[in-house]
């Protein structure tokens, strides 16, 4: 298995063809110093970088390319959706609102690479890591219109939208998980449900706009688990942001 690094310094060399059989070359910037990464680091969680991440940003801050209209390895909190992922560096959008987000976790170790699509709202678990992500990039500019990026953007983000995906009610997940009896104390009643992407394979996902835009409620600070808000929220409560 190739290292990230060794990917990436082959990307730089290669030309690829489009789908249209047009030649192109990925447009890379240029690395990081080491002042810009120590600067870099007080943003991320435990202002810690990953070694992984810290050796592809000396190599690169990221390209332009095709498909994916933007790789960028710097681009802790600029997701935005904290309660989705409150820490993770946007590694890739299409221009149309839809993000491939490396997951940050509290120590600062890297996690896993999720895709966040907005129409529809859902949240796929695309790679296990890093070095998948990457590898999936390779199958992609060498194969345009054949590849597992498009599957999980063309096909996937609808079927976990048809059935919603890793979502359980709020009781039936707690029989199974007492543990967490805690963490949803305040959430009273049977409107929650828990989206769980512990032990997900790639392409699980759960759809969380499923119940409105702004019923996504928190996300555990240790675990893949979020809290959903099952109900609508009234034109009132989204005003005051109420539950």
């Amino acid at each position: 298995m190739q290292k990230n690094i060794e990917i990436i310094k082959k990307l730089k060399t290669s030309t690829f063809k489009d789908e249209d059989g047009e030649n192109y070359q990925l447009d890379f910037q240029e690395g990081l110093t080491e002042s810009e990464i120590e600067e870099l680091s007080k943003s991320f969680p435990n202002e810690t970088i990953n070694p992984e991440l810290i050796e592809i940003l000396k190599e690169t801050k990221g390209w332009d390319g095709y498909g994916i209209g933007q790789i960028d390895f710097s681009s802790i909190g600029h997701f935005g959706f904290y309660e989705l992922s409150p820490n993770s560096v946007t590694i890739g959008h299409d221009g149309f609102g839809n993000f491939w987000i490396l997951d940050i976790l509290l120590d600062g170790a890297l996690g896993n690479v999720y895709y966040a699509c907005h129409d529809p709202a859902v949240f796929i678990k695309y790679s296990n890591n890093l070095n998948e992500f990457l590898n999936s990039l390779v199958e992609f500019y060498e194969s345009p219109t054949e590849n597992y990026l498009d599957e999980i953007h063309e096909k996937v983000v609808y079927d976990i939208w048809k059935s919603g995906g890793r979502i359980y009610e709020k009781q039936d997940f707690l029989i199974q998980n007492e543990s967490f009896n805690e963490f949803l104390r305040d959430y009273e009643g049977d409107e929650w449900v828990i989206a769980d992407l512990r032990n997900s394979k790639n392409k699980d996902g759960f759809a969380w706009g499923k119940f409105g835009p702004n019923n996504l409620e928190k996300r555990h600070p240790r675990e893949l688990i979020w809290i959903i808000k099952k109900k609508k929220k009234s034109f009132f409560g989204r005003l005051f942001n109420k539950k």
